[in-house]
């Protein structure tokens, strides 16, 4: 059981840096290009720009899209891996939106919770938005807000993270919420905490028995979201 308990912590933790690191090295990308003269100035370069984001971006299978938004939230240009335009929307009631007008300073970026993408290559998908403000000198112009595709994410971070073929891998937010279940059962919108109360007082990291389960667990900390990645095998399986 102990050694069960380990190789499930080992995958864990690796998983979950894998997938913080990803959202650091992507989200100081998407910073980083918000601050380009032409994401402020909106001018006849900036589609151009944000094409050539997404085709840097293209091969990791991850990204649906980078979308620009006017200061009072309006989609103005949309740029995305299928090449179509779909401007019109509005996004000022996204909490990424209203994070990004109370910032002070240029270069922070923001990662959302997963929620369904409204417009553009991944309409109606699961994504996890990826958002920098846009200022000019000291004036906030509009978001800069990148999808990252929930479901390739977490197939390229989370589907072969198993010791077993019962085993069931979990993420969910910072109150416990699942937002991605690699179980039979699907247990998304479900708490955590109620499938696995021991975890309401455990560490950020580490392994425990939980009723009939062997569980191991990590955080995953994108700059603005705390997450929690869960695996969990049933005890009688694994140890048969």
């Amino acid at each position: 059981v102990q050694e069960l308990l380990r190789q499930e912590e080992t995958l864990a933790r690796a998983q979950a840096g894998n997938m913080t690191s990803f959202f650091q090295t992507f989200g100081k990308s998407v910073a980083m290009f918000a601050q380009l003269s032409s994401m402020q100035d909106r001018d006849a370069r900036a589609l151009q720009d944000m094409n050539v984001f997404v085709e840097q971006w293209r091969e990791s299978g991850l990204i649906g899209g980078v979308v620009l938004t006017d200061k009072k939230g309006t989609v103005q240009l949309n740029a995305n891996v299928l090449g179509t335009s779909d401007v019109g929307a509005n996004l000022a009631d996204r909490d990424y939106f209203v994070w990004a007008k109370e910032q002070s300073g240029k270069g922070e970026y923001f990662v959302d919770r997963p929620r369904v993408s409204r417009l553009g290559a991944t309409k109606g998908q699961m994504i996890v938005p990826v958002v920098a403000a846009v200022y000019r000198e000291d004036e906030f112009m509009g978001v800069l807000s990148a999808s990252v595709k929930l479901l390739s994410l977490t197939e390229r971070y989370l589907e072969l993270m198993k010791v077993a073929d019962t085993t069931d891998v979990y993420l969910a937010d910072s109150q416990g919420e699942i937002f991605y279940s690699s179980g039979v059962s699907d247990a998304v919108g479900e708490s955590v905490l109620d499938m696995f109360p021991e975890l309401k007082l455990a560490a950020k990291e580490g392994k425990l028995k939980s009723g009939k389960s062997l569980l191991a667990y990590a955080p995953v900390l994108p700059e603005s979201q705390n997450w929690r990645l869960i695996m969990a095998s049933p005890f009688q399986d694994v140890t048969q």
